[in-house]
């Protein structure tokens, strides 16, 4: 698949701190015109980061009024996985939905493009958990991470996977493209005393979020940067420097991975707007600290040119945790900074 010319487009994380969906959809703020974005919003805690892509698999147990969720490994659990493992085989995609009492934003989302009028958006975008930041934080029911649990470790990792080809497919029912972000936060904390988990075990994982099959079916599917660049990180050094890579100060460490992964045609999220309202938001200073960053890379023999036309800028972080109006005014610096780089750069 040819990856496209993002070039500097703005784009978010995809949490939001609204409470009433519907308000975040009407919002100027929701979604760029170029890459409209999934939104979660905030109408209920099933719609946090974990919860939210746990919906059907097997041994998984929510309890809303609690607020609490773990995987049991009681008897009944051999019979879920049984079928579990026969919709991987069968490629049952439908078996991994996620429903609307889990992922409100995203079904209002869906409901909404057709309405906008004109022609299908060329692309629009969706997130989901990254398989080992799902199994470092959900635990077992004796408060085991489930990447401790072999059995459900795997279940972490073919479960994440297959949300994100039902993901991928519900987008692509309007839009031309889709693209589809795993988000792995966790990734900071690998080669840490906290983290004992096998590197190659980790490559496994974050390679089986995106298996080719999940490019099936009309229109075109890309996961981001840190999956791959990370992978092959990780492979050669071992080595978390992931927390510093989404925010710039670390990508300089890595000269001939980042390289070799732009010469490849893949696109990078680079997070340059800080994602708390105290953050300076002048959008001049904020274009100033990008092109400091991408000069430094540059003098690492990067290609400037690619590093511009090969991503998308986001906020640092996810907005769940700003108020409504602070999240809008991130966004709207966000979509200066962009308009400013596109003109200097593509002069569009």
């Amino acid at each position: 698949m040819k990856c496209p010319a993002f070039a500097a487009l703005p784009t978010v994380v995809g949490s939001f701190p609204h409470t009433e969906a519907p308000r975040l959809l009407t919002g100027s703020s929701a979604f760029s015109k170029r890459c409209r974005v999934a939104p979660t919003a905030r109408p209920d805690w099933l719609e946090s980061m974990y919860v939210q892509y746990s919906e059907g698999l097997p041994g998984a147990v929510v309890d809303g009024s609690a607020q609490t969720i773990y995987f049991r490994g009681d008897e009944a659990l051999a019979g879920e996985l049984e079928a579990f493992y026969q919709a991987l085989v069968d490629e049952d995609v439908e078996r991994f939905a996620i429903s609307p009492r889990y992922a409100l934003g995203l079904h209002l989302f869906l409901e909404s493009v057709p309405r906008l009028g004109g022609q299908r958006p060329k692309w629009v975008k969706g997130q989901v958990t990254g398989p080992f930041s799902f199994a470092m934080t959900v635990t077992d029911e004796n408060k085991r991470s489930l990447a401790y649990n072999p059995e459900l470790y795997e279940v972490a990792v073919q479960g994440m996977a297959m949300k994100a080809r039902w993901m991928a497919r519900k987008l692509r029912e309007v839009a031309e493209n889709a693209l589809v972000v795993l988000d792995e936060p966790y990734l900071c904390a690998f080669g840490s005393a906290f983290v004992n988990v096998p590197r190659n075990d980790v490559i496994a994982a974050i390679d089986a979020g995106w298996p080719p099959s999940i490019r099936r079916g009309p229109g075109r599917v890309a996961l981001l940067w840190q999956h791959r660049l990370v992978a092959g990180v990780l492979d050669r050094s071992g080595r978390g420097q992931f927390r510093r890579l989404r925010i710039f100060s670390g990508l300089s460490l890595y000269p001939a991975e980042l390289s070799s992964f732009f010469a490849e045609g893949r696109r990078a999220e680079l997070g340059i707007v800080p994602a708390h309202a105290n953050g300076d938001l002048d959008p001049h200073t904020l274009l100033a600290a990008l092109d400091q960053r991408v000069e430094q890379l540059a003098a690492k023999g990067m290609d400037r040119g690619a590093l511009y036309r090969q991503a998308l800028l986001t906020p640092s972080c996810g907005l769940a945790t700003e108020s409504v109006e602070s999240a809008d005014r991130l966004v709207d610096t966000l979509a200066e900074v962009s308009n400013l780089v596109r003109e200097r750069e593509t002069g569009r």
